[in-house]
């Protein structure tokens, strides 16, 4: 039989462009799996750190076995995470959450709230991460903030840093971002402010940053972080300047109903590598 060598050309033309439309879907693929999964999450070299408002999270909340499976599942995703609006009297609501991430230790502050309403932070932390140190501002601050600040200091690999974790209020935000500078001033060290700053919108100068100028607030005025149909990024992460080298990227897990939280967990990907 005798072969048309003339359609030889062609024939390598069609396999070459096959060639690259598979090689095109690939990296597409590659990109949507990336955006929707951030492999920076769990990449062993990197150390991730989220804040997420569980809204009320509660007896009622920690009794339902299906939200804590949901919140597990999103929350083990981190290397370190705060969790916000512990409102509980009792142990019961930070230990079932606990009992349902076994690889992380925790640090609790007290209940801290100038109302009725008192609340907690939770900062849970993976077995890779070392606890330094931390401070509840809650008994010297409870005048200057609805819910002070709790500080606490981390080493993992060559990077140690501090957390400061604040819901603040609702209606005070300028002030108490006021205070909140006051309070940690200029530090050399790395420092990271995050929680529910709810700066944003009618509450903070529609989004226009008036505090802590001369940090990187990571979350912007442009982000949603909350479940509701408004626009707002009422969550934030702030890190100064002896922060920033180790700084990788910022994003928003949005994977959240209004029965789960009003809010979204946002995190950052740090190189915990450089000093």
């Amino acid at each position: 039989m005798k072969i048309n060598l003339s359609i030889i050309p062609m024939l390598l033309f069609i396999f070459l462009i096959v060639l690259i439309i598979i090689l095109v879907g690939f990296l597409f693929y590659l990109i949507i799996t990336n955006i929707d999964n951030p492999t920076t999450i769990n990449n062993v070299d990197n150390v991730s750190i989220a804040s997420w408002n569980l809204q009320d999270f509660g007896p009622k909340k920690a009794a339902n076995e299906t939200l804590l499976n949901f919140y597990a599942n999103k929350l083990d995703d981190y290397d370190l995470f705060l969790i916000q609006e512990i409102r509980d009297s009792t142990t019961y609501s930070i230990e079932s959450i606990a009992t349902k991430l076994p690889n992380y230790n925790y640090v609790i502050s007290k209940l801290a709230g100038q109302g009725t309403s008192k609340e907690q932070y939770a900062i849970f932390y993976s077995n890779e991460v070392e606890l330094l140190s931390n401070i509840d501002w809650t008994e010297k601050e409870q005048n200057n903030f609805e819910r002070p600040p709790f500080e606490a200091t981390f080493k993992i690999k060559n990077w140690t840093f501090t957390l400061y974790a604040i819901h603040i209020k609702l209606n005070n935000v300028p002030q108490e971002l006021t205070n909140l500078e006051s309070l940690i001033d200029t530090p050399t060290q790395d420092t990271i402010i995050l929680g529910d700053l709810n700066a944003d919108g009618d509450n903070y100068y529609n989004g226009v940053i008036h505090n802590f100028l001369d940090w990187h607030w990571l979350i912007t005025s442009d982000m949603d972080t909350t479940v509701a149909k408004s626009n707002n990024a009422y969550d934030r992460i702030i890190i100064n300047d002896a922060t920033e080298n180790n700084f990788i990227s910022v994003s928003i897990m949005n994977d959240v109903n209004v029965i789960q939280s009003d809010h979204y967990i946002v995190y950052a990907i740090f190189n915990p590598n450089e000093n």
